[in-house]
């Protein structure tokens, strides 16, 4: 089995898997195993749960105890029941016994009082069916309040060149201080930050000779100690990525990515109750 401390630097994401043609996926997701990534992050929500469905074939055909798979509650959890119905459902499709990593996908997929959920998902940690514990997309509140109950392994969520806001309110530094592991989503914006052509970026891509995306993640990477969480069946896309872990930057041009600031996406506010404002899971979507 993977300890956290085994992870690679680099989680494979499934966002946009093409279910219906996944054999003409499955080499490259294999091909990222092969590579070392050996974070698989699963989300029954992506088309109906027919994307983990088909991730059973990648499973197959690799080492289970060599994988590490997250997992995602649903909406809408409305009893404690439904937490382990959940985790049931996929521990079913994958044909596995357990999972690495249960979290919920944010505050608003839960009825029933977040700290109550928590303590059903220690129970399954303690029976052996998860091994650890995230959470994700919420506020530095509601993760200090769960992991004063229940230690929290894992935070997932939104980080970028351009969306800083969870570094801004703090909770960057209390997942250092708190050893939980911070693993982030639309590190590249799906490509969109790169077609901007920020000065700084083109800058720094040609004084180093690799890409914009090379750029971003190697600063997430080595300088923020994030794990990007990256979705790619293009091999090369793929073998680009891993050669953003290879290599270093000036710490003036670290400094530089760190101090970059974009005003947009700094003036969204953030509607964490979810009463239908821009929820945190969608503050990268907002710009082009």
């Amino acid at each position: 089995m993977i300890k956290k401390e085994d992870l690679y630097k680099i989680g494979i994401g499934t966002w946009k898997i093409d279910y219906e043609n996944f054999e003409n996926d499955i080499d490259a997701l294999i091909h990222s195993y092969n590579k070392g990534e050996n974070y698989l992050s699963l989300y029954m929500l992506y088309n109906n749960g027919e994307v983990v469905k088909q991730m059973k074939k990648f499973i197959d055909k690799i080492d289970r105890e060599k994988i590490f798979i997250n997992v995602n509650l649903e909406p809408t959890i409305e009893k404690i029941e439904d937490v382990e119905i959940q985790l049931n459902e996929y521990l079913k499709t994958l044909d596995i016994k357990y999972v690495d990593n249960l979290q919920i996908h944010g505050s608003f997929i839960s009825k029933i009082p977040l700290i109550d959920v928590y303590k059903e998902i220690k129970r399954l940690v303690d029976i052996g069916k998860v091994r650890y514990i995230g959470i994700s997309n919420v506020n530095l509140e509601q993760l200090k309040e769960i992991n004063n109950t229940v230690k929290i392994d894992f935070f997932e969520g939104v980080y970028n060149l351009e969306c800083k806001l969870y570094e801004d309110i703090g909770v960057l530094d209390y997942c250092k201080e708190n050893d939980i592991k911070f693993i982030c989503y639309q590190p590249l914006r799906r490509n969109r930050t790169a077609k901007r052509n920020y000065p700084l970026l083109v800058e720094l891509a040609e004084k180093y000779k690799k890409t914009q995306n090379q750029i971003i993640l190697n600063w997430i990477i080595n300088k923020k100690n994030i794990m990007p969480l990256i979705k790619s069946t293009n091999i090369v896309r793929i073998d680009e990525n891993i050669e953003a872990t290879n290599f270093k930057m000036s710490n003036d041009d670290y400094d530089k990515l760190d101090k970059f600031r974009n005003i947009e996406f700094d003036n969204v506010e953030i509607d964490w109750e979810c009463n239908g404002g821009v929820t945190i899971d969608q503050l990268a979507n907002q710009f082009e």
